[in-house]
């Protein structure tokens, strides 16, 4: 009687709710159908506050990622020492950046004194730092990787005016470094002043450090001071991760895929020679109704683990990029 009914009972249920079709998202979409259906066969008047069953359900209890079973011969770890989440049953709540409810407190470190003091407070948790030109798009990825509106995104230069050590779920600390003096040289004369010693003396001085995340918008040439600049952090022994951002914006400019995919290997390989980079780079888009951005985002954070999880310091995460830099290369080669 049910099965014969049941659609029939769907329609009810949302022609009865008009709400409830707007409710049928996410894992719990069955239970959802169901329970209504179920109403409307048995008669039963349903609901009429506006308080959607899912957001009540997920306030009761945490989301929870079900384990998956695999085969023995599924069951190998993809590399030594890496534990895939499904075959470990690891939930939200045990990746160090979470899809959703990061708790993030932020320390601002406007002085050298102050910094030392933010570092001191943090140095039992990793550190990875954020840096880039004034409006190249760093504060909106920090954002996007965060889920949170935190960073301070603007097409003003030099909304960033201090390190901003960010403590995400007490497990990571990202730091906001200050931007660099953009193609335009708006407050050149801070960073000379006032933030280029300041990245230095936070480069310099935290051990718990493990790498940057350079962010370099696509479609810019490279100029001298950011060369001077990056040679610098890599001579300091700090490795470096570029993170080639508004990728989204080669695709409004193409007239066509190919044209796209060409247009994007001739400007990553110019931003590259440019600056004689030979590590490791992403493509990212902090536009989410994007695959690629959703990819992008998934990649990053997962060296994020990786890079916090070696058991040393910078010199392992160095190996550990140069790695990872060649087996792209030895991909992109046979490509």
């Amino acid at each position: 009687f049910f099965s014969r009914n049941l659609d029939a009972a769907v329609r009810g249920a949302f022609r009865s709710w008009p709400d409830a079709r707007h409710q049928v998202t996410g894992k719990r979409a069955l239970s959802t159908v169901l329970k209504y259906a179920s109403m409307v066969l048995h008669r039963q008047s349903l609901p009429t506050t506006r308080v959607p069953l899912l957001f009540a359900l997920s306030m009761a209890r945490p989301t929870v990622r079900r384990q998956r079973l695999v085969s023995a011969a599924m069951a190998a770890p993809a590399r030594e020492g890496y534990a895939s989440p499904f075959l470990s049953g690891k939930g939200n709540d045990d990746f160090v950046v979470r899809n959703d409810r990061n708790d993030v407190r932020v320390l601002q470190c406007p002085t050298p004194p102050v910094l030392r003091q933010g570092i001191a407070e943090t140095a039992g948790l990793p550190h990875i730092c954020v840096a880039g030109e004034s409006n190249a798009g760093k504060s909106s990825l920090i954002n996007h990787l965060l889920k949170k509106k935190l960073a301070k995104a603007s097409s003003v230069a030099g909304k960033t005016r201090s390190v901003d050590l960010m403590l995400v779920n007490e497990r990571l600390v990202l730091a906001d470094l200050p931007g660099l003096p953009s193609r335009d040289h708006q407050v050149e004369r801070l960073w000379r002043s006032t933030w280029e010693p300041l990245v230095a003396s936070y480069v310099r001085e935290c051990e718990p450090l493990r790498a940057m995340l350079y962010a370099h918008d696509i479609r810019w040439k490279v100029t001298p001071l950011v060369r001077s600049f990056l040679q610098d952090v890599q001579a300091s022994g700090l490795p470096v991760v570029l993170v080639l951002t508004k990728d989204d914006r080669i695709a409004d400019e193409a007239d066509d895929r190919p044209s796209e995919a060409r247009r994007r290997l001739k400007l990553t390989q110019a931003v590259r020679r440019s600056l004689d980079f030979r590590g490791l780079h992403f493509h990212y888009s902090t536009e989410s109704s994007l695959p690629s951005s959703r990819r992008g985002r998934r990649q990053l954070l997962s060296l994020i683990e990786d890079l916090i999880g070696e058991p040393g310091g910078r010199e392992e995460c160095r190996r550990l990029l140069e790695a990872r830099a060649a087996k792209k290369q030895g991909r992109a080669e046979q490509d």
